[in-house]
């Protein structure tokens, strides 16, 4: 019992490092948290001051849109900015070329990410014998221009921010490495469903990796709107354009996974190297990062999220 009590107390660098990864957790939380939160007292306003306001489908959208960024992420951003950071080292540029390449790398990933979901939901579904509810396919019911300006515009911007910049600036600290996988999980977790986490793991991977290779926020957020418009804009303008604009946007998409997969063999030695110099954190490091308050509340949040997704 001794033993447990030394553990959990720690020395005071440990308990340093708790306090900040507790912070993390705490502004994690509160932007999953906040997005219901102001959310719903607004959409129950509207629906007995204005509820025909609620038959065109873009308004509760638009309302969810504000609560994210106008209210959520503004806060897990101002809690985040209470810890000391680590500015980037070095600034790089990256050519047009090099950026169209590194989109398609990042779009390759996410689909092959997105296959192996596809099973593994799959799979669950036939086990519970109850579809599971995806997010992802209620925005496509949205007008597109809403989809572009909130997936290439707003939730590049507030995210890049957030994730790339303000919290593995954080991280830096602990390693660049540990920085770029915790960011990345983070951003996996937040999505709070089963469909789109392993993705979001996979692109946060390429986006982190990008950070860190050139100091530049404004990258992460050209190939994460890049990417985004390939569902938010190029999906419906295929469905819209017939049976040939279909063909050419899988084709895009199997180009992508093919280019994906190539690229990181060919470049397989710089990305060992770079994972060399990399610090990933020692178990020491991971386990302060999991037993404090406000992790603990950001795992049963996200659980929490899981949970009312599969049965929405």
């Amino acid at each position: 019992m001794e033993e447990i009590w030394a553990f959990l107390q720690g020395d005071e660098e440990t308990r340093q490092a708790r306090r900040a990864f507790s912070r993390v957790g705490w502004a994690l939380a509160a932007l999953m948290v906040l997005q219901v939160a102001v959310q719903y007292p607004i959409l129950a306003l509207v629906e007995r001051m204005a509820p025909s306001w609620l038959a065109y489908s873009g308004v509760s959208f638009v309302i969810a849109a504000l609560a994210s960024y106008g209210a959520a992420f503004p806060a897990a951003l101002l809690i985040l900015r209470t810890l000391p950071g680590e500015g980037p080292g070095e600034l790089r540029d990256l050519s047009r070329q090099t950026l169209g390449v590194l989109w398609l790398v990042s779009l390759g990933w996410l689909y092959m990410a997105n296959l192996v979901t596809l099973t593994l939901v799959g799979a669950l579904e036939t086990a519970r014998g109850a579809p599971i509810f995806n997010p992802v396919e209620q925005m496509a019911d949205q007008p597109v221009v809403l989809n572009l300006l909130l997936g290439c515009v707003l939730a590049p911007a507030a995210e890049e921010l957030l994730f790339r910049r303000t919290l593995m600036d954080r991280l830096r600290p602990w390693g660049e490495g540990f920085a770029l996988v915790v960011s990345a999980l983070a951003f996996a977790l937040v999505h709070g469903n089963l469909y789109q986490m392993l993705y979001a793991f996979s692109v946060g991977l390429v986006f982190g990796g990008v950070y860190l290779h050139t100091g530049r926020v404004r990258y992460t957020m050209l190939l994460h709107a890049g990417v985004n418009a390939v569902s938010a804009g190029l999906t419906p303008a295929a469905r819209l354009l017939g049976q040939g604009a279909d063909v050419c946007l899988s084709l895009l998409v199997l180009g992508s996974m093919i280019c994906a997969f190539q690229w990181t063999l060919h470049n397989r030695d710089m990305l060992d190297e770079a994972a060399r110099r990399a610090g990933w954190g020692d178990g020491e490091t991971w386990g302060q990062l999991v037993v404090n308050p406000g992790m603990t509340g950001f795992c049963l949040t996200v659980i929490a999220a899981i949970w009312l997704s599969m049965y929405r």
